[in-house]
């Protein structure tokens, strides 16, 4: 049934103002455009209102969740019973070496902004999907970077709108796609990077190579809609011979043990493995959440079968979970 008790969408409005929607349909808020409507959704573009809409749903006992640009998410076929505020403070200013980034701020605007003020250090991640504090929430990188490494200090607030403050870099722990937000969760509302001076043509340089990589390697979230890397890379130490490790990492990356279970092009649904890396899930038409995890599940039992190892998800998932064990097993 949800939380749609009469009242409750006037106490909201009162609260958060101008923007609230209702059943509004998550797969058009994710790169997989997957997942059914949240019972309430607010895009909040200030700090006062994002706050406000946090409180609100504390104060009405409704669940929340704090949405990005909707990349690294699955979401349940049957949506999200409570409040989605998503997380559209995207302002950016520069200060010497230093930008002052809102937390919804797309990643790609961010990184060619910067490469406008002739300021580098970001452009290797040009072309991850997703806002700047979902990059931050999950630590995002890639050859062997990661955006932890250039936060000075990020604003954030408690998830019951309670208390926002200021902490510095080293109060998120950052690791291997991970940080201490994972496990004391608060709301990113923005943040301080350290960046430093560079040559625009260079810098433009790299980010159109790293484009063109992914233009390559990855499918094209727009026309072939994906969360990106489905599973983590494997923990450093680990061994098997033959296997190549991931480059800066030192990590075997899990899409090379998908490889040689051959998981390319498998398929459940409209769900599928796409055909130029093992480590991507993307919806070849009108694939669910149900579809996606049972094929993420026959790919991780593939990969234990092969190798004892159990693949660990990167993706996210939100809402109710359906049981999918016996029919990945079957699949595998």
């Amino acid at each position: 049934m949800g939380f749609r008790t009469p009242g409750i969408g006037d106490q909201l409005r009162t609260a958060i103002g101008e923007g609230l929607r209702q059943n509004e349909s998550l797969r058009h808020h994710t790169t997989f455009r997957i997942g059914g409507p949240a019972d309430w959704f607010v895009a909040a573009r200030t700090q006062a209102q994002l706050t406000a809409a946090l409180a609100a749903a504390q104060r009405l006992e409704l669940p929340s969740f704090l949405l990005g640009g909707g990349s690294n998410l699955l979401v349940s076929d049957e949506g999200f019973r409570g409040l989605v505020v998503r997380n559209a403070i995207d302002d950016i200013a520069f200060d010497g070496n230093h930008a002052r980034v809102g937390c919804g701020a797309d990643y790609l605007t961010f990184i060619e902004r910067s490469r406008e003020q002739a300021l580098a250090g970001f452009a290797y991640a040009a072309g991850i999907p997703g806002s700047v504090g979902g990059a931050i929430y999950g630590n995002a990188g890639c050859y062997g970077q990661d955006i932890g490494s250039r936060v000075v200090e990020c604003t954030v607030v408690m998830l019951d709108g309670a208390r926002v403050e200021t902490l510095p870099a080293q109060w998120f722990e950052f690791a291997y796609r991970d940080s201490r937000l994972k496990r004391e969760p608060r709301a990113l509302l923005s943040c301080v990077l350290r960046l430093e001076k560079g040559d625009a043509a260079a810098i433009t340089a790299e980010i159109e190579a790293k484009l063109e990589i992914r233009r390559v390697k990855h499918p094209q979230w727009r026309m072939e809609p994906t969360a990106g890397s489905y599973f983590k890379n494997l923990p450093p130490g680990f061994q098997a011979p033959g296997l190549p490790h991931s480059p800066g990492t030192q990590r075997v990356p899990a899409g090379v043990l998908l490889d040689a279970c051959e998981c390319r092009g498998l398929r459940i649904g409209d769900a599928m493995v796409f055909g130029k890396h093992a480590n991507i899930l993307v919806n070849a038409g009108h694939a669910t959440a149900k579809d996606v995890l049972q094929l993420a599940e026959a790919m991780k039992a593939r990969v234990r079968a092969k190798f004892g190892v159990e693949l660990e998800e990167e993706v996210m998932f939100l809402g109710a979970k359906p049981d999918v064990s016996a029919a990945a097993a079957h699949t595998a």
